[in-house]
């Protein structure tokens, strides 16, 4: 894929934040933010054929990607603190917020606190709040992941993604790769990520719950609730009772897993064309 986005840094509060910029400034604004533990290229596929109509902007999260650690920690309050700090440094005025996984909470914290800044919601695989078991096998992945002694080359660490990630598409473990290592002193690809990003899947964040869910009285613009059918995070009961939440949801069901983006990235893409484009 020929590379048409622009890399950007804005400051919030002292702390660095990057983002990729795809299409024309003067386009709808669509803004994407990913999951844990990845990094703003995993939209890179679906920000490319997005960008034909919208200006589309990827930030790589705080203590992800080339954005900065934060010895504050990763509370959604925090991330979504850094989301209308974005917002307002590139004025970008109402957005499309598309939000998978992690970013779906974070999502959901921007636009509860700040309506007026969001225009829709996309809401994949993900809510206040996930299954127990979900939850328990998110944390030992996490753990995992960010415990990565290091890998010696490309070869290494592509072997490593597909054996971890065999549901996702080739490119999304090529862009993993290429995005989501760096290297360190000893020569070792490592990854980018804060390891400290793995006590959002603890205890610490249990409060976030229940202030997400008192938001969803705030979120009256349309939304998509996308959910795989083969999700560990959300099942059935909890995209009804997320549905049933916000005012103006409607239900996508794909047969996926978790990742539904990067296991059929040309329906999620179309899916969400689709949904931008309703009258």
């Amino acid at each position: 894929m020929t590379q048409r986005y622009a890399d950007g840094w804005v400051e919030i509060d002292g702390l660095p934040i990057h983002f990729t910029e795809w299409g024309s400034a003067s386009a709808p604004p669509v803004l994407m933010l990913h999951g844990l533990n990845v990094q703003c290229h995993t939209w890179d596929p679906i920000a490319a054929q997005l960008a034909d109509e919208y200006h589309v902007i990827a930030v790589d999260l705080r203590g992800h990607g080339d954005s900065g650690w934060s010895r504050a920690g990763y509370r959604v309050r925090s991330l979504a603190h850094d989301v209308h700090g974005l917002i307002e440094a590139l004025g970008l005025g109402p957005v499309d917020l598309v939000g998978h996984s992690l970013g779906v909470r974070v999502g959901m914290a921007v636009a509860g606190e700040r309506p007026a800044t969001v225009r829709s919601l996309v809401l994949s695989d993900a809510g206040p709040e996930t299954t127990r078991a979900g939850a328990l096998a998110m944390r030992e992945f996490v753990r995992s992941a960010t415990s990565i002694r290091g890998f010696r080359d490309d070869a290494e660490a592509r072997e490593y993604y597909v054996d971890l990630h065999p549901e996702w598409r080739a490119e999304f473990i090529d862009l993993h790769v290429r995005h989501q290592l760096r290297r360190n002193w000893a020569g070792k690809l490592v990854p980018k990520a804060d390891p400290d990003v793995q006590w959002i899947t603890g205890s610490v964040s249990v409060p976030d719950i229940g202030y997400l869910w008192s938001l969803t009285a705030n979120l009256v613009m349309p939304t998509l609730v996308m959910a795989g059918r083969r999700s560990h995070i959300i099942d059935e009961d909890g995209v009804d009772k997320l549905a049933a939440a916000l005012p103006a949801a409607t239900v996508r069901w794909f047969d996926t897993g978790h990742y539904i983006p990067r296991e059929q990235p040309e329906e999620f893409t179309a899916a969400v064309a689709e949904f931008l484009k309703r009258d």
